[in-house]
C-alpha cells in the first residue's frame, strides 16, 4: 500500500507527470485490489465507476509486480490510449520494462501476398494503384500495421493480409520480414503485452482444441471492458462459414493460376463451378429471411448439396495439381477446411446445446453454429495465475452474479469502486411524457418531436443513441433539416468522432457501437438521448435459444439474461455523458416502461442516483448549461 501511495498521492509520481491528475481514493483502492489479485494469483471482478481512473489503477501494480502480464481491451479506442498515451507515460517510471501491442493477423501487411497481387492485378488499374501506394508505405514502415497506412479500401485488405488458412508460415519466402511474426516476437520478449478481446479468446479457443497457442504465457491478465466478454467469447467456441471465405478462396486460386499462366483448364473450370454454386446460394439466402433450418428444409438443401459437390470436385482438381506451387497447395488445404466446416454448418442441427442461424448482409451471408452457454467451456480455460476483469459496468443492482455466471466462474474476489462524480449535482434525467410503448415507428416519431425543444435549447451538443438502424434512420430524416448531423456509417468511426468534436451545434446519431469506447469531455457534449431500453430481440435465434435454455433449467430467461444485458448496455450509453468533475448534462430516456413495468425499479437502481425532472424543466436546465458554456 505504501509503495502504491508513492504513485497516487497528491505529490506522487502520477501527479507530477500527468496533466490534470486528480487524486481519487477509489483509484488507490482499486490499485491495491489489483496488486492483491496478482500476488494471490486469483480471479477478481472489479467494477470501477466512470472517472475512477482504472487504467492507471491496474498499470501501476502490473509494472510493480515485475511479472509478465497481458492487458486485453474491448475497443480500439482504449487499445490506442494504452499504447500511445498511458504505457509510454508509465514506462518513464519503469524504464527497464518493455511493452508491446499485438493485434490479430488481419491488421498486418503480408509482404508475400502484396507482391503476388501486384503481379495479378495488372489489369485492374485502381486496385493496382493502391497496391503500389501500399508498397511505397511499407518500405518505410517499421511495424507493417495497416492502421498506420494511408487509407486502405475494404476490398484491398484481403489481398494484402493473411489468414490462418492461407498463411505459408515459416515456409514463406518473406517469413524473415513478416510484420505479423515480428510483432509476435516483440510480444514474446515484452513484459507487458496489449491485445484485444478477440485475440485473447481466439487463443483460448486454440488451446481448447489442443492447437498451438499464439500468445505468450503470462503470469497475470487484466481484461478491461470486461462487460463485453461473454458475447465475444461465444464467437470463438462455435463455428461459422461465410460467403466471403468462399470468395477469398476463389480469388486467391485465380490469382495463383494467373501467375502460373492459366495453364490448367480443368482446375479453372472447377473454380468457376464453385463460384456459380456460391452465387446461387447467396441469391437464395438473401431472397428470404427465414432462419437456417427453415431455409434448408424449404428448398435450400439442393443448393447446399451443389456447393458441397463443387467443393469436392475442386479438391480433386487441386489433388492433381499437388506440388505445382505453394499457393495451390495452400488452397487445397483451405478447400478441405471449408468443406469440413460447410458440412458441419449446413445440416439442420439436432444439438440441444447449440443454436443455428444466418447473418445476412447486402452482398453475402455467414452461417453460424454457436453454443447457447459458453460458461462451462470458458471457465475451464482460465489458466492458473491472476485474472482481473474490470469495467465501469459489471454489476446489475450491485451484484456480480450475472457476469460470474456468464463466464463460468464460481469463486472470485468482487469489489466495486463507485464513481467519484457527483451525479446528483452534475446530471438531470427525464422521460418525455405521453410516449407510446416502444416497438413501432410511432414511438420514434413521438420521441423526436418531444426532444426537439431540448435540442434547440442545447444547440445540438448531443449524442442521440438508438437501439436499431431503422430508428436511427427515422431520426436522421426528421432532424436533418434543422441540425448538423453526424450519422454512423457515413464516415469511419474515428473520423465521425473527430468531426463531431470540432463542429459546434452538432448531433451524433448512432446505434450500439457508439454506446461505449467514445469520450467527449466538457461543453462539446451535454445531452445524451437513448431511444429505449436496449433489450436484445427475443425473436433473434441466440437470445431466443438462451432464454429457452434458462427457462427449461428452472430459471427466468427474461430476468436472468435479457434484463441484465439491457441494464449493462444502458449504463454504457449513459456513461458517455459525464467524463469529468466539471461536466454537466441532461440524460433523456425515451422509454416509459422504466416507470410502468415491474422491472423498472431494477433498471433505475442500477443507474447512478440522479434527479429526474419534468420535460418542461429540461429545456430550462439544458439552456442554463449552454449559457454558462458560452453558446
Amino acid at each position: 500500500m505504501t509503495e502504491l501511495s508513492h504513485y497516487f498521492d497528491d505529490d506522487g509520481l502520477l501527479a507530477q507527470e500527468v496533466p490534470g491528475f486528480v487524486v481519487r481514493n477509489q483509484q488507490l483502492e482499486m490499485a491495491t485490489a489489483v496488486a492483491a489479485s496478482i500476488s494471490n494469483e486469483e480471479i477478481s471482478f472489479l467494477e470501477a465507476g466512470t472517472g475512477t481512473g482504472k487504467t492507471f489503477a491496474y498499470l501501476v501494480p502490473l509494472f510493480l509486480s515485475g511479472k509478465k502480464v497481458m492487458i486485453a481491451t474491448g475497443t480500439k479506442t482504449l487499445q490506442d490510449q494504452l499504447n500511445f498515451q498511458d504505457l509510454p507515460l508509465i514506462s518513464r517510471f519503469f524504464p527497464r520494462h518493455r511493452s508491446a501491442l499485438l493485434k490479430g493477423r488481419s491488421n498486418y501487411l503480408c509482404p508475400n501476398r502484396l507482391e503476388k497481387f501486384l503481379k495479378v492485378m495488372v489489369s485492374d488499374e485502381p486496385t493496382l494503384a493502391q497496391l503500389v501506394r501500399i508498397r511505397s508505405w511499407a518500405t518505410s514502415s517499421v511495424s507493417g500495421d495497416l492502421g498506420e497506412a494511408p487509407q486502405v479500401e475494404a476490398h484491398v485488405v484481403p489481398l494484402i493480409t493473411s489468414t490462418r488458412d492461407n498463411c505459408l508460415g515459416s515456409g514463406c519466402p518473406q517469413f524473415d520480414t513478416c510484420p505479423l511474426y515480428a510483432a509476435r516476437k516483440r510480444a514474446q520478449e515484452a513484459d507487458v503485452i496489449v491485445v484485444n478481446h478477440h485475440l485473447l479468446f481466439a487463443d483460448l479457443a486454440l488451446k481448447e482444441d489442443s492447437l498451438s497457442s499464439v500468445l505468450p504465457k503470462v503470469d497475470a491478465i487484466v481484461v478491461d471492458e470486461a462487460h463485453q466478454v461473454p458475447d465475444i467469447a461465444r464467437q470463438f467456441f462455435g463455428a461459422s462459414v461465410s460467403s466471403r471465405s468462399f470468395g477469398d478462396l476463389i480469388r486467391d486460386l485465380r490469382g495463383e493460376m494467373s501467375l502460373l499462366g492459366n495453364d490448367d483448364p480443368a482446375l479453372l473450370n472447377q473454380i468457376n463451378q464453385l463460384e456459380a454454386a456460391l452465387d446461387a446460394m447467396i441469391g437464395a439466402i438473401l431472397a428470404g429471411n427465414a432462419d437456417f433450418d427453415q431455409w434448408f428444409q424449404c428448398g435450400g438443401q439442393s443448393i447446399v448439396e451443389e456447393v458441397d459437390h463443387s467443393l469436392a470436385e475442386l479438391r480433386e482438381a487441386l489433388d492433381v495439381a499437388s506440388g505445382r506451387s505453394q499457393g495451390l497447395d495452400s488452397g487445397r488445404r483451405r478447400v478441405e477446411q471449408i468443406a469440413d466446416d460447410f458440412v458441419l454448418l449446413t445440416e439442420p442441427t439436432s444439438l440441444d446445446d447449440f443454436v443455428h442461424w444466418i447473418d445476412r448482409t447486402r452482398t453475402g451471408f455467414t452461417v453460424h453454429l454457436s453454443p447457447i452457454d459458453v460458461a462451462q467451456t470458458i471457465g475451464q480455460l482460465f489458466s492458473p495465475g491472476a485474472w482481473i476483469f474490470c469495467s465501469a459496468t459489471l454489476c446489475v443492482d450491485g451484484s456480480f452474479s450475472h457476469i460470474r455466471r456468464a463466464l463460468g466462474v464460481e469463486e472470485a474476489v468482487e469489489q466495486r469502486f463507485l464513481s467519484p462524480f457527483d451525479f446528483q449535482r452534475q446530471v438531470r434525467a427525464c422521460l418525455p411524457p405521453d410516449l407510446p410503448v416502444p416497438g413501432s415507428d410511432d414511438h420514434t416519431y413521438a420521441l423526436v418531436e418531444a426532444v426537439k425543444p431540448v435540442l434547440s435549447a442545447n444547440h445540438g451538443r448531443t449524442f442521440f443513441l438508438c437501439t436499431s438502424y431503422r430508428a436511427m434512420n427515422i431520426v436522421r430524416d426528421l432532424l436533418s433539416d434543422s441540425h448538423n448531423l453526424f450519422v454512423q456509417g457515413v464516415l469511419p468511426r474515428h473520423e465521425l468522432m473527430a468531426a463531431f468534436r470540432r463542429t459546434e451545434r452538432s448531433i451524433l446519431l448512432a446505434t450500439h457501437s457508439f454506446w461505449q469506447g467514445v469520450d467527449v469531455k466538457g461543453a462539446g457534449l451535454t445531452c445524451v438521448i437513448i431511444d429505449k431500453l436496449p433489450f436484445a430481440s427475443p425473436e433473434e435465434p441466440l437470445p431466443r435459444a438462451t432464454m429457452q435454455a434458462i427457462d427449461t433449467a428452472g430459471g427466468n430467461g427474461f430476468v436472468d439474461y435479457l434484463l441484465p444485458q439491457a441494464i449493462i448496455a444502458l449504463n454504457q450509453g449513459f456513461g458517455r455523458l459525464i467524463r469529468a468533475e466539471s461536466d454537466r448534462g441532461l440524460f433523456i430516456l425515451g422509454d416509459p416502461r422504466i416507470f410502468s413495468r415491474s422491472y423498472g425499479g431494477l433498471v433505475l437502481s442500477s443507474l447512478p442516483e440522479m434527479e429526474w425532472i419534468e420535460m418542461e424543466n429540461a429545456c430550462q436546465y439544458i439552456g442554463g448549461i449552454s449559457e454558462r458554456s458560452g453558446n
